[in-house]
Parts: C-alpha cells; structure tokens; sequence
C-alpha cells in the first residue's frame, strides 16, 4: 500500500513536469501567432480553475484523474511564465528587462514562502478546499491588472538594418538567424544547469541532513534559508545589475558561487558552515536564472518560442537535477550533493569562456557585452 501511493505521487509529479514542457512551448508559441493579452487572459482563467478543481480530482480517489489534473496545473502555470517573460522582454528592451525579470523571480519566491503561513495563520492549514480556493482567487488581480494593460508586442529585429546594407540580404539573414538560436541553446543550457542546481539544493536537503550534518531537525531551517535567500538575491539584482554589463556581472557571480561552494566542501559537517554556504548561494546564484533571458533579450528582439526554448532548459533542471544528485547520493554518500552542484557553476563558467571567446562578424561577444 505504502510502495502503491509512493508510485502514485511519482505518476503526479511526472505529470505535472510533462505538462510543465508542453505549457512552456505551447506559451511561446501562442505568443508568437496570436494576441498575448487574449492568450494570456485564457490562461490565468484556465490556471485559476485547475488549481480549484484539485481537492474535488483528489476527492474522486482516481490516481488518473488527479494525474490529468497536474497535467493541466503544470501546462498552464508554465505557459504563464512563456507569456510573462515574452511580455518583459518585448515591453522592456536590452538590459532594461533584467530587473524587472529579478523582481518577478523574487515574487515568485516570497509568494511561495508566504502561502503556508498564511494558510497557517488563518487556521487554514490541512484545509483543502479553503487552501485551493484562495490560491484561485489571487488570480482576480492580476487578471484585472491585464485587461486594463496594453498588450505589448515584439519589436522588430535589432539586425534588420545590417541585413539590409548586405549584398546578400538571405545568406546575411540566415546567418543572423543561426546566431540567434545558438545563443538561445547557450542560454537553455544554462537555465538548466542553474534550475537543476537549484532543485537539487532544495530537494535534497533534507538526506543532507539526516547523513551528513547526522541532525535532521535543521532541515526545515535550511530550506526555509535558501529559499529566503534565493529570493533576497533575486530581489538585490534587481537593484544593482541595472548598474553594470550583465555578461561581465553573470561570471562574477558564477565564480563567486563557485567559490563559496568549493570553501564550503572540506566543512559539509558543520552546520555553521552548511548555513553560510546556503545564504551564499542563493544571495549570488539565484538571480542567474534570470539572466539568460536578459542576456539573449541584449543580443536580439527574442520570439516568444526562443523564450520558451530556455525556460524549457529550467523546466528540466528543475526535474532532472534532483534525481541525478539523488542517485549519486546513493551511490556516493551526501557530499556528492555541493560536489555536482559545484560542477554545474564550473561547467557553467567554462561555457561563459566559450562564449566570450566566439565573435560575431563585426567583432562583439556573441551575447553582448554590455547593455543596448
């Protein structure tokens, strides 16, 4: 019975994480051929009715129909984020977009902290019906808030000028179109290297605990602390990457990750040591899950399908890093948790070196080295 609703939870989560990679690129797509406002209004609609109807899914004790439901809830909640990040980078261009995508990401993050305390304040705690519908319902605003907007729509492309002064303008715009997705697969590799990096932190922390701090009660407080910290990072680099060139403060802070987790290897059993590599993590790391859009938003005038490509990298990491540092925490014992998140930053820098290495035709970095 145990190994029965252990599988049935797995089978929810896959659900959710297949509908999570379906949304994300339905989002992108939609964006591009039909009118974002309306699109995005169906959705928040659509998210707001899957999340009330789980409790009633979970009611009919079907694991399929509760599956289904995830499905749905993740499909939806992704194509949301493929309109959001669209929307920000078509209405804010080059670096200008950053903040804006580092505030959202800290919402996201305090929005998510704060929904248990609330359910626990109100005495809603184990209330599934009061808890879902509530959670429907913050939808109202925002959905407000859109329908008063202007729909934003994508600009015409930074390279249409030199495409034009070129002799041959298709070998030109084909070759301006290869650079565009190779700096989109870049950056999709990147999102998932950090998302993966991320999940895993999170997922994992709590057999950390138990195996390798041998005190499982600390576990709450450390997700409690890098999720916190996650969000302060995203909400600082909403401040202060406004003030330099993004590509050359995305190393920075890719090596200052780097850095702080290798310090932090030879000390994994002290519990001083694991809560000051955690604050560092997410105070340095969590706003790089933003700057792969900004960075791309910096080299061209991004599809909405381009966008998705790179969430889609996130979604993921998101799903694959927990289960590849699970099993070589099995394999391994707990240090092979900061060991391959440590790898992840240093692939990470060694891509940037790529990166900065590959020229474009006129002599700039291929994403940019600084703000348009």
């Amino acid at each position: 019975m145990h190994r029965r609703d252990a599988l049935e939870l797995h089978d929810l989560f896959l659900g959710r994480a297949i509908g999570a990679v379906f949304g994300t690129m339905l989002g992108g797509w939609l964006c591009d051929v039909c009118p974002i406002k309306v699109a995005m209004s169906c959705c928040i609609g659509s998210s707001a009715l899957s999340v009330l109807s789980v409790p009633f899914a979970a009611a009919t004790g079907n694991a399929w129909i509760l599956s289904a439901n995830f499905f749905l809830l993740g499909c939806v909640g992704s194509a949301l984020v493929s309109f959001t990040v669209s929307a920000a980078c078509w209405s804010f261009p080059g670096k200008e977009v950053g903040p804006v995508l580092a505030t959202c990401n800290g919402a996201f993050g305090m929005t998510s902290a704060a929904l248990p305390l609330i359910f626990k304040l109100l005495h809603w705690q184990g209330k599934a019906v009061v808890e879902y519908s509530f959670v429907a319902a913050c939808s109202l605003p925002p959905l407000a808030f859109l329908l008063a907007s202007q729909a934003p729509t994508r600009p015409v492309e930074k390279s249409l000028e030199e495409i034009e002064s070129e002799g041959d303008q298709d070998a030109a715009l084909h070759r301006v179109r290869i650079q565009q997705w190779v700096a989109v697969i870049a950056a999709a590799v990147a999102q998932f290297l950090f998302s993966g990096a991320n999940s895993a932190l999170l997922s994992w922390i709590v057999l950390y605990s138990a195996d390798e701090l041998e005190d499982r009660s600390v576990a709450p407080f450390l997700v409690s602390l890098l999720q916190s910290s996650l969000m302060l990072g995203s909400f600082g680099a909403s401040r202060y990457q406004r003030y330099f060139a993004l590509w050359n403060l995305a190393r920075f802070q890719v090596f200052a990750v780097l850095s702080g987790l290798l310090l932090w290897l030879p000390f994994t059993k002290s519990i001083f040591a694991t809560v000051c590599a955690l604050a560092w993590y997410g105070l340095a790391g969590g706003p790089l899950v933003t700057y792969c859009s900004t960075l791309l938003n910096q080299h061209c005038s991004p599809s909405g399908l381009q966008l998705a490509v790179i969430n889609v990298g996130g979604n993921f990491g998101a799903s694959a890093g927990p289960f590849i540092v699970g099993i070589l925490m099995i394999k391994s014992g707990p240090s092979a948790l900061p060991l391959t998140v440590s790898y992840a930053f240093l692939a990470a820098l060694l891509g940037f070196g790529v990166a900065s290495i590959e020229r474009r035709p006129k002599g700039e970095p291929l994403l940019g080295a600084g703000g348009q």
